[in-house]
């Protein structure tokens, strides 16, 4: 690899005027240093959360560490902070691709209340079959209806049990606890974007941390919901869980559809670089008069600082083009190998 002392290889004179390879984006970060990072946190977080809650709490009130108290009320919140982080990303960048998922996860509030006749019809169907095969004969007659409301919550912040999105606890439900669902979708939306888009690679950190808060909540909500799941009681917190996460796959994957059909523009993945970032500090003047980074990639620099990829000649888009492909994770450029443009 080129250091930044080294003569740039796309311009006059350089040691290579063809395409540089391609460079990860963030080269001095390995994916496999975040994967050990983000799995250090998993596991820091797991032991302080075991930590605090061995002993079996009770639903009152308890006394726990202040870092554990954090941690724990965090996870209890994230839907809550799913739902606003969209908002206030668009007010801060005006991209307008944040509150979708955001809105997707409100949506997934109502669409959840309505889910229950999908979950109603499913019970039944096994409780007929079951009671066909206990009989050996068609059951007739009407089947036991299911009690679909929902426990609502003592309090705005009291006695919260993470069951219910607060302000919505009448569209509550006895099969997937709304949190769950919130959390699903939303980051079922950015899962399929990244994996879409990026590639397996990069959205391993998001799947990552998906997978540790969803976790996360649903051993927080078999401490804190009566008997250990949302609702009446009649389901489990891990069949709660499994029905949360066929939800929000169902609905953040159907969004996600969509809006990658119609609105490509207004995916998260359409905000985010494609090209390396550089200061202007790291890049060298080549013999051309041009700004050159150790790669040999040539830049512009703008009048506020920042820098821009320049692509005034036919080399340099070729080469651009191969950075695209690879952080596309599809490893191949941009336009045709043959293309002069």
């Amino acid at each position: 690899m080129s250091t930044s002392g080294t003569q740039p290889t796309l311009g006059p004179g350089g040691t290579q005027q063809g395409v540089p390879t391609p460079k990860p984006i963030y080269p001095d970060t390995p994916w496999w240093a975040s994967l050990i990072a983000v799995f250090a946190t998993a596991l820091v977080s797991i032991l302080g959360t075991a930590y605090a809650l061995k002993g079996g709490p009770s639903i009152g009130p308890m006394t726990l560490p202040p870092a554990a108290s954090l941690v724990i009320d965090t996870i209890t919140y994230f839907p809550h902070i799913l739902l606003l982080f969209g908002v206030l990303a668009d007010m801060l960048t005006y991209d307008g691709v944040w509150s979708i998922p955001s809105l997707v996860g409100l949506l997934s509030i109502f669409l959840n209340y309505f889910m229950k006749y999908f979950w109603v019809g499913i019970q039944s169907f096994f409780d007929t079959a079951k009671k066909v095969a206990a009989t050996g004969a068609t059951v007739t007659g009407p089947v036991p209806a299911i009690a679909v409301g929902g426990a609502g919550v003592a309090g705005f912040f009291k006695n919260y049990d993470g069951c219910s999105v607060q302000g919505f606890e009448s569209f509550a439900t006895e099969f997937a606890p709304q949190t769950l669902v919130v959390t699903a979708t939303v980051f079922c939306y950015y899962i399929f974007d990244l994996v879409r888009n990026r590639g397996w690679l990069n959205s391993l950190a998001a799947i990552l941390i998906f997978g540790m808060v969803f976790l996360g909540q649903v051993g927080i909500l078999s401490t804190t919901a009566t008997g250990g799941s949302c609702g009446t009681g009649a389901y489990g917190g891990s069949v709660q869980a499994l029905m949360a996460l066929f939800e929000g796959i169902v609905f953040g994957g159907s969004a996600y559809g969509i809006v990658q059909t119609y609105y490509p523009t207004r995916l998260p993945t359409a905000t985010m670089s494609l090209f390396p970032r550089r200061d202007k500090s790291e890049l060298t003047m080549g013999p051309d008069g041009k700004m050159y980074d150790a790669d040999g990639y040539p830049y512009i620099v703008l009048p506020n600082g920042q820098t821009a990829p320049d692509m005034s000649s036919a080399s340099s888009r070729k080469a651009f083009a191969s950075v695209v492909g690879n952080a596309l994770g599809t490893d191949t450029r941009a336009v045709a190998a043959g293309c002069p443009a």
